[in-house]
């Protein structure tokens, strides 16, 4: 049986050469006007088709949509949600990257289509699985620069909970059936993973394979907890820092595990034995078919071509564990979530 791998957010949106610099050139051109929508969406596009063609040609089982349109984590609904909107730059978390702090001026609205239109084209350009993407209720909500509508962070979280909702319905009808809710803040603020259960409640679906993503910090204090969340899988960052996780794992006795083992905010490269020697201490506790493995959060942080190294060992180590040749086919197959 083959080890399932899988990526976690965004992928490096510029790379290599002249070619690698078209998203950069055509942003710069429309912000001085020489451009349109259209023209921009174009090279949107054509990033991403290359990004997942990457992704793909490394081996990884199941793909996202590169998330090239993202400025980060929460923009896409920052953008798009009426009541919100764009505000003050500030350090994401402990990295040396910046995002735009949500402003909530009024109540969280949306169509729940945010997303819809970047899934389908890469649905319709990627060759192996795909899931969907969205930004978690708890990080959306604490990291808020101001909150002119709800009377507390409960009220908040819960109100994003409700719009995440919609925006995971959406996806759904649009044909998605696995969708990563990426949320580091249920590990960088362990004091509210009460509060994030009741939001996680708020989309809980059967017929969907949710998959509730941390990183950046370990899940060490709330790692039982997280296992009482209704998705089907987990995601653990065990790379970022020291942590007691790999001991703990027997707590997820009907989750699949996505395990974070390459790290995605380090340049040095992992070989294939040491992402196999990562896997080999998780299936002391859980089973293979339950486990997937996966980068740690977005690549987006590395050059591209380390992104592509990464990926490499990545597969090259499932493979390892799981008894094949390195290089060899990694054939797909329906219902781990990813």
């Amino acid at each position: 049986m083959t080890l399932k791998t899988t990526v976690i957010g965004a992928y490096p949106k510029i790379g290599e050469g002249l070619d690698g610099q078209e998203l950069r050139r055509a942003l710069h051109r429309h912000d001085r006007g020489e451009i349109g929508d259209a023209d921009l969406d174009k090279v949107f596009d054509e990033v991403t088709r290359t990004a997942v063609g990457e992704i793909e040609s490394a081996g990884v089982d199941v793909t996202n949509d590169a998330q090239i349109r993202w400025d980060d984590l929460l923009s896409p609904f920052s953008r798009a949600w009426s009541g919100v909107e764009p505000g003050p730059l500030e350090r994401f978390y402990d990295n040396n990257t910046y995002f735009r702090q949500p402003v909530i001026a009024g109540p969280i609205v949306t169509d729940g289509r945010s997303l819809v239109r970047d899934y389908t084209f890469a649905r319709g350009v990627a060759k192996s699985q795909l899931k969907a993407s969205v930004p978690g209720p708890l990080t959306f909500a604490t990291l808020a620069a101001r909150d002119e509508q709800y009377r507390s962070l409960e009220d908040r979280v819960l109100a994003v909970a409700d719009a995440t909702a919609r925006e995971i319905a959406g996806l759904k009808a649009a044909g998605a059936t696995m969708i990563d809710i990426e949320d580091p803040a249920v590990v960088a603020s362990p004091k509210h993973i009460e509060l994030a259960r009741e939001a996680y409640g708020r989309f809980a679906d059967p017929d969907l394979a949710l998959t509730l993503v941390t990183y950046f910090f370990p899940a060490d204090a709330v790692l039982e907890s997280l296992a009482s969340f209704p998705v089907a899988a987990v995601g653990i960052d065990v790379r970022s820092r020291d942590t007691t996780a790999f001991d703990r794992l027997d707590a997820f006795r009907t989750q699949y595990v996505l395990l974070g083992v390459v790290d995605a905010r380090n340049t040095r490269l992992e070989t294939a034995d040491e992402v196999a020697r990562y896997a080999e201490r998780a299936q002391r506790l859980v089973p293979q078919e339950r486990l997937v493995l996966a980068t740690t959060t977005s690549l987006e942080y590395l050059p591209r071509d380390v992104a592509r190294a990464k990926l490499t060992a990545l597969v090259e180590g499932a493979r390892l564990l799981s008894g094949e040749k390195a290089g060899a086919g990694a054939p797909g197959g329906a219902g781990a979530p990813a």
